[in-house]
């Protein structure tokens, strides 16, 4: 993550970390709704595995920072960071 630093220790060595709280949330809630209307319309379980494929790629497309020095992880799109 080129150009970034970190806002509380203010250290340059700064990585890429995944979102796993919102990639479960996501991943199982969508394919539940998915498999539970799969029921009444059954042409909706076919859409199960694209929806593990956008959840996947929204995972490795939207990593939060994360400092090596001081463990402080952020998101380096929000204003308040």
């Amino acid at each position: 993550m080129p150009n970034i630093r970190c806002p509380r220790c203010g250290s340059s060595r700064i990585v890429p970390v995944g979102q796993n709280d919102k990639f479960i949330l996501y991943g199982f809630g969508g394919t539940a709704v998915l498999f539970g209307g799969g029921f009444l319309l059954p042409l909706l379980w076919a859409f199960i595995p694209a929806w593990w494929f956008i959840d996947l790629l929204f995972y490795l497309r939207r990593p939060l920072a994360a400092c090596e020095e001081c463990d402080y992880m952020w998101d380096p799109r929000s204003r308040s960071s």
